[in-house]
């Protein structure tokens, strides 16, 4: 039986690059190449934070003794290394 969430998360993450490229463009309108780098470095840089927070969240679920396959822990992992991205 496939699972309804993960459709529903698709439909989520697609609506999200939506939003996101839809801001970057509003965002970007009438600014420098200067301006549009530094813009691109401060939300680069939310990005890296938001991703350590995560990491973060996740050390204290494995504190507060909930337990993992190591499976999930391989998964759960690499999504966050995607977070982060290259070069971090």
């Amino acid at each position: 039986m496939p699972c309804r969430n993960f459709n529903h998360s698709q439909a989520q993450g697609a609506d999200l690059v939506a939003v996101a490229a839809a801001l970057s463009v509003w965002i970007g309108q009438g600014k420098t190449a200067d301006e549009l780098a530094i813009l691109a470095s401060l939300f680069d840089l939310m990005r890296s934070n938001l991703a350590l927070m995560a990491l973060n969240t996740v050390g204290d679920d494995v504190q507060s003794g909930q337990q993992r396959t190591p499976a999930q822990a391989e998964a759960r992992a690499e999504f966050y290394d995607s977070l982060i991205g290259p070069g971090s």
